[in-house]
């Protein structure tokens, strides 16, 4: 969960994410704004997004404002598993532009999986010092 929790490193470890900014915090430090610049698929865009913390090891981000999506959703969730734990990651998209469900849902697929891997590679490089 920390690296999910650590916006401002995205850069470094998804190559998608050209900047990720800060905006407003809580009470607390977390991040409760952030604006991302992203290029995907050689399509440019800034998402202004919120951050709630709804449960202990919960990330769920709501988008405020950004072009290609009418709704982005994310939840992250740790989950123990034995000795080990799990990152859930729930996404709920809506398009602006009108696309078929069925790409849409591969579009979301493929997101996962993206991020499935860099996150492992993160983890990965972090734990090795």
């Amino acid at each position: 969960m920390a690296i999910v929790a650590d916006f401002e490193k995205y850069p470094e470890w998804n190559d998608e994410i050209k900047g990720c900014w800060v905006l407003a915090r809580y009470d607390d430090g977390r991040p409760s704004q952030l604006r991302l610049d992203v290029v995907v698929q050689g399509q440019a865009g800034t998402f202004i997004s919120a951050v709630y913390y709804p449960g202990e090891n919960q990330i769920y981000t709501v988008l405020q404002q950004g072009e290609f999506f009418a709704k982005q959703e994310q939840r992250f969730a740790v989950v123990p598993v034995g000795a080990t734990s799990l990152l859930t990651v729930d996404l709920d998209v809506e398009t602006k532009l009108p696309i078929p469900a069925m790409m849409v849902k591969k579009a979301i697929g493929d997101t996962l999986d993206y991020l499935a891997a860099n996150l492992k590679t993160r983890a990965e490089q972090l734990a090795a010092g």
